[in-house]
């Protein structure tokens, strides 16, 4: 597996050439220090009134990370609130004017666009919400679309990052494992057989990677001591919407693992 860095890139571009051809490509300091800043204030000031008002002892740690340990069943309540902050909000708008101005939108067509941003966060020692080798069918209902992930902290191998293989949005749908398994994926077997390389991403916090949906990507562990944060950003164009009651849009084959994931979901209850 090989390594990329940021500073492999050239700020202030996006490399159209290797988007194109690898599925991926590197933007260095899309968010700023002043808004990796106000997160940080943020995530620090939350987890103290968290963990002040329900008596968690941090122990040390990161005061919300030991308020998410504490939450018990109450956790994705939580977390799903933590996830719609306005600083988050208020990057995927940012975030979305520099793509526009960067050229994707004229790049891949866009006509109608679609955006929304969600929240990652992995805590140390945990690989609850890891995800296996995947391409994102449950998430892409429009042919044309785009990922951006954007750590809000350091990653690395350490750190916890995402790993990709180079290419793989061109072909698929892959076969899934879907036996014995909570999450479908992709196995190293199959992998393997591809010949796809898998490449892993150590960036500074800020930097981000767009890719496409139909990559093969997928969870590398934090092994820190401290929580992996990561904002997600979904681009899609809806005039380019997925058409269920037509056997041969090519989004199909999406519907279909959505449909499968849902009954290995439920196998597991």
């Amino acid at each position: 597996m090989s390594r990329v860095s940021a500073g492999e890139q050239n700020a202030g571009a996006l490399d159209f050439e290797a988007l194109d051809r690898d599925g991926y490509a590197i933007l260095p300091g899309l968010v700023g220090a002043d808004d990796l800043a106000r997160f940080e204030h943020d995530i620090a000031l939350l987890g103290a009134r968290f963990a002040t008002r329900h008596g968690v002892d941090p122990q040390g740690g990161e005061p919300l990370t030991a308020a998410l340990r504490a939450a018990g069943r109450h956790r994705s309540m939580m977390f799903d609130h933590i996830k719609r902050l306005y600083v988050i909000e208020r990057l995927a708008g940012d975030i979305g004017r520099q793509l526009e101005a960067l050229g994707l939108f004229r790049h891949a067509a866009i006509e109608v666009p679609i955006l929304w941003p969600t929240l990652r966060a992995d805590l140390p020692g945990e690989d609850l919400y890891s995800f296996p080798l995947h391409q994102d069918y449950a998430t892409t209902r429009c042919r044309t679309a785009w990922r951006l992930w954007v750590p809000l902290r350091d990653v690395d191998e350490h750190f916890g990052t995402l790993r990709i293989a180079v290419g793989s949005h061109r072909g698929g749908p892959y076969s899934y494992v879907t036996e014995n398994t909570d999450y479908p994926h992709i196995d190293d077997a199959e992998l393997a057989r591809l010949g796809f390389e898998l490449r892993s991403f150590a960036l500074a916090a800020g930097d981000a990677v767009l890719f496409d949906p139909r990559l093969i990507h997928g969870s590398v562990t934090n092994r820190s001591a401290r929580t992996k944060y990561v904002m997600l950003l979904h681009l899609q164009d809806m005039a380019t919407f997925v058409d269920p009651g037509d056997p041969d849009d090519p989004l199909q084959p999406f519907l279909a693992l959505t449909e499968i994931h849902t009954k290995v979901n439920r196998r597991g209850r």
